[in-house]
């Protein structure tokens, strides 16, 4: 590793020494689910191209292409806000594994769950409206794309998973998750992938954790690999896919089945409700993409 990669990767890891469990979860949630957007949409949509399109190549364009490329970067934000239930059983999934390397106990109770879900959009409102601009999850090369500087690409991304929940609906999210959590498939699928990823990002010994401390950037974007299923059940990790595209792979193969189950399932042990405003954002906006087309391939 270089020095600058070094420096790199020595002022991150000052920067999030004393980070808590809560936080540290969080951050890995949003910073997965944003690789997504950053390079499946953003730098997927040749928008970063600096043979083509980045900085002042942008203007040699046909304008054409010019909207096409604001149009597509504007509106990337829109496909993610759908996937509400995948990215809650993401988040249960992935502090649950954080719990148990640190020794802390997990409670499948409400006041539990909701309380990392308050955390979760307590993050994702900083990001919005005062955001960490050194943060490792924000991309200062998306601020002024273009040579504008209303286009907010960054905050657009947390935008989408900023809806406006009341305390309700947060019960109603959990106490479904509670009651659906041993039966449904899908639950169990978000869930225990999210462990063995978050195992794979953290775990000294992990081979994914060898590329990432060493900050291979192309080394991360490659890798891939298949589930632990010994020790994660349900996992669907799969070596066909790199292992950056999980979540895309998780909200496309089980977005239908969570929101199915939120939508029709029976109440059992638990009490709940289905609230509209909840099913209004599952059910509306455009299905996610693993990658959008560049201007050529339209």
């Amino acid at each position: 590793m270089d020095k600058e990669n070094q420096r790199i990767v020595k002022k991150i890891k000052e920067k999030y020494k004393n980070e808590n469990v809560e936080d540290r979860t969080s951050r890995w949630v949003l910073g997965t689910i944003k690789y997504q957007y950053d390079f499946g949409y953003i730098i997927g949509s040749g928008a970063l191209n600096e043979e083509r399109a980045y900085k002042e190549k942008f203007k040699e364009l046909n304008s054409d292409e010019q909207k096409y490329l604001i149009e597509t970067c504007s509106n990337a934000y829109k496909p993610f806000k759908k996937y509400l239930l995948v990215y809650v059983c993401y988040l249960f999934g992935a502090f649950y594994e954080n719990c148990k390397r640190n020794n802390l106990e997990f409670s499948f109770s409400g006041i539990f769950l909701k309380k990392q879900l308050k955390n979760l959009f307590k993050m994702i409102e900083r990001f919005y409206k005062k955001p960490d601009k050194e943060a490792n999850i924000w991309m200062p090369m998306f601020d002024g794309l273009f040579d504008k500087k209303d286009l907010d690409l960054n905050k657009n991304f947390f935008l989408a998973h900023f809806p406006p929940l009341e305390n309700k609906h947060l019960e109603s999210i959990v106490n479904w998750f509670l009651d659906n959590r041993k039966t449904n498939q899908s639950i169990k699928n978000v869930f225990d992938t999210a462990r063995n990823y978050f195992h794979l990002e953290v775990d000294k010994n992990s081979p994914f954790k060898k590329i990432t401390s060493e900050n291979d950037w192309e080394g991360t974007m490659r890798f891939s690999i298949d589930g632990d299923t010994k020790k994660y059940e349900n996992t669907t990790l799969n070596s066909i896919l790199p292992l950056r595209f999980t979540y895309y792979m998780l909200a496309s193969k089980n977005l239908r089945s969570l929101n199915e189950s939120y939508l029709n399932s029976k109440p059992k042990a638990r009490i709940w409700q289905i609230e509209k405003l909840i099913a209004s954002i599952i059910q509306n906006g455009p299905d996610l993409k693993m990658q959008v087309n560049q201007f050529s391939e339209t």
